[in-house]
């Protein structure tokens, strides 16, 4: 019993001690390097890029409808969809003045009629295609020409390096999806 009385009474005293006690920390002391003297470096400048020269999409796609008016006797006085020129390059081209090109020359050739942009726009929308969809499908452009009662189809796209694309233009026919002739050429600038 003296030992278990023993074993109380120390757990009792060793609960009961305080232990050491925490040591009081002293503040940071904050320590100022002296000054050193920085001489600001100028920002590097790139090296001025030129521009590269704008591309003459009339003189790079005339010649080719030129070709495909010569080449594709049959295809007179249809009625022609054209969408938009497709951007094809790992890059930005600017698509819309060869869509503007490809429309003037097309209709200077005066064998084609081109779908108004208004009929274009009430097509897509009675289809359920959205307007920023830019007929990538040949599919769907079949299906809208067919809609829109186009004969053809011109689908064409800059192809290649950005800075220096191909531009591919193609002739389909509408109610059978046949491509009637296709051409590819350098643009110039």
């Amino acid at each position: 019993m003296k030992k278990l009385l023993f074993v109380v009474l120390a757990s009792m005293l060793l609960a009961g001690c305080p232990g050491t006690a925490p040591k009081p920390q002293k503040p940071p002391v904050a320590v100022n390097p002296p000054p050193i003297d920085v001489v600001p470096i100028p920002p590097i400048q790139p090296p001025p890029q030129q521009a590269p020269d704008p591309i003459n999409w009339m003189a790079s796609i005339e010649p080719l409808v030129a070709k495909m008016v010569s080449s594709s006797p049959d295809a007179n006085n249809g009625i022609i969809l054209l969408d938009q020129v497709k951007n094809n390059t790992s890059g930005r081209v600017e698509t819309a003045d060869a869509t503007s090109a490809l429309k003037e020359t097309l209709l200077s050739t005066n064998r084609f009629s081109l779908v108004p942009d208004s009929k274009l726009i009430e097509g897509r929308q009675a289809l359920g295609l959205q307007g920023d969809d830019s007929l990538i499908s040949r599919s769907k452009a079949i299906g809208l020409a067919r809609y829109l009662g186009a004969k053809y189809i011109i689908y064409a796209s800059a192809n290649g390096n950005p800075g220096m694309p191909e531009i591919m233009i193609q002739l389909l026919q509408a109610q059978t999806g046949e491509i009637l002739w296709t051409g590819t050429g350098n643009v110039q600038r």
